[in-house]
């Protein structure tokens, strides 16, 4: 059973497609649909503002890493994933392989730290990744 919600538009009520589960400063969200990133994908979201994204259904792991160690151990994930990471992930921007037109940098380095961009950038240099 997944720890994720479902929450309604307030507007609406009409029912979200992601499942999300919140943290401090970032939330996990799983959504199902392939429709608009060419998979269901699970992201990890920093302060609201930018998204991590993994292709497939990732909620039980990087809920796990998020409970027992936090945004360090989603971002220890997301690197043992990077493989895995959908074209339309952020942290492409935040290593410096796209514009960064939405000042995410900023966010990510409050959140996460210059470290840990610095490790996903280097992740992005191995030959699995399609990062670059």
């Amino acid at each position: 059973m997944s720890n994720f919600k479902r929450g309604a538009c307030p507007i609406t009520n009409v029912r979200m497609p992601n499942g999300t589960m919140a943290f401090n400063d970032f939330h996990l969200s799983y959504n199902g649909s392939s429709g608009d990133y060419g998979s269901d994908t699970t992201a990890i979201v920093l302060a609201d503002r930018v998204f991590f994204l993994l292709n497939g259904d990732h909620q039980k792991p990087l809920s796990e890493a998020a409970v027992k160690d936090g945004i360090q151990g989603c971002v220890d994930y997301f690197i043992a994933n990077i493989d895995k990471a959908n074209r339309l992930s952020e942290h492409y921007i935040v290593i410096g392989n796209a514009e960064d037109v939405f000042n995410l940098i900023p966010t990510t380095l409050d959140v996460i730290g210059k470290l840990n961009i610095e490790r996903i950038s280097q992740a992005c240099n191995l030959p699995e990744c399609a990062c670059s």
